[in-house]
């Protein structure tokens, strides 16, 4: 799938959108890993109908399975 909107890749994790995420899986674990982050952004991008924020999402989903710890 190609991504027509992106971020530059050392923003991503310190957007917003990243830092909700991470809100909520405090809230809802109190912890923070990778599988976690992948599994509520998959779950996100599955219902998301704007196209900017579908492609953050995968542009951030790209950079979790390449990264070994967040």
């Amino acid at each position: 799938m190609h991504i027509k909107n992106t971020i530059p890749a050392e923003f991503v994790f310190n957007s917003a959108l990243m830092k909700n995420i991470e809100n909520t899986l405090i809230k809802q674990h109190r912890t923070i890993n990778n599988e976690r982050m992948i599994t509520e952004i998959q779950h996100r991008l599955q219902t998301e109908s704007n196209e900017i924020l579908s492609d953050l999402y995968l542009q951030a989903l790209d950079m979790l399975y390449s990264k070994p710890h967040h």
